[in-house]
């Protein structure tokens, strides 16, 4: 990884930092869906009474 502050160390952390932004926004967006299919799920039911 390099020395701490070393140009190599520094593009390491940004990697490790973007990928665990990457994985939140992948939580988000799978929470979204689903919270998307419940609201669908839920409107067709009340639809049909």
């Amino acid at each position: 990884m390099g020395k701490a502050g070393s140009e190599t160390y520094l593009k390491a952390v940004e990697q490790v930092a973007s990928r665990a932004d990457l994985e939140g926004l992948k939580r988000a967006i799978e929470t979204l869906k689903l919270g998307w299919s419940d609201l669908t799920e839920e409107a067709a039911k009340n639809k049909q009474q």
